[in-house]
């Protein structure tokens, strides 16, 4: 009997000590205060893939529909509105349409520089300051890096890993500089490493 790809590709348990093993850490023990680097291997480059929104495409879509609506407007509104009334509303709406898209756009855009670098970082460190609109995550993370003098680190991390970490923890984190992604995580007592999302993957692969 074969065995179902989802159970080939499952990983461990989040936060289990196996968790995050992909990345190579011999030698960084050494080194602690200094920021080491390492290529990004396939599973790195899938996890920023499967994060690209596309926002391309939806920035495209809003500036179609956002001529639709002046059409619209236009035809419509012409007797009974000012002109001036008419581009005013269309303004409004193209912008709280395209704002959301353009910040897509601009996160696209440093992932796909992280992935043309092809490195991640590895630091060590400890964290300084944990948020989250929600109490739980997803939130940022403060890291204080082991370097001399220590440098302050922000990410926005997914809600797995917000909730195997706290404050005051000692880490060593591998990421990529550019988004601020944080791939794989180890501290004394979890693991993480961040797992792509196959749907987002797909999608991203057909676009």
């Amino acid at each position: 009997m074969s065995t179902p790809p989802d159970a080939t590709r499952a990983g461990p348990p989040p936060g289990s000590p196996d968790d995050g093993d992909d990345l190579r850490w011999d030698g960084i023990e050494a080194t602690p205060g200094l920021i080491q680097t390492r290529p990004l291997d396939a599973g790195d480059r899938e996890v920023l893939v499967c994060m690209q929104s596309g926002a391309s495409g939806i920035i495209g879509f809003v500036g179609a529909m956002a001529l639709i609506i002046a059409i619209v407007f236009g035809v419509t509104g012409i007797y009974s509105l000012d002109i001036r009334a008419v581009a005013a509303i269309v303004f409004g709406v193209v912008c709280v349409l395209v704002a959301p898209a353009f910040l897509m756009s601009k996160e696209d855009v440093r992932l796909r520089s992280d992935l043309d670098a092809g490195i991640k970082l590895i630091v060590s460190g400890r964290i300084d300051r944990m948020g989250s609109e929600e109490g739980d995550g997803p939130g940022f993370v403060t890291v204080l890096s082991g370097e001399t003098p220590p440098r302050k680190l922000e990410f926005f991390v997914e809600k797995r890993l917000y909730q195997l970490v706290k404050p005051e923890d000692i880490v060593r984190i591998a990421y990529v500089p550019l988004s601020k992604t944080i791939l794989q995580l180890k501290a004394g007592h979890c693991s993480y490493c961040r797992r792509p999302d196959p749907t987002k993957g797909a999608a991203n692969t057909a676009a």
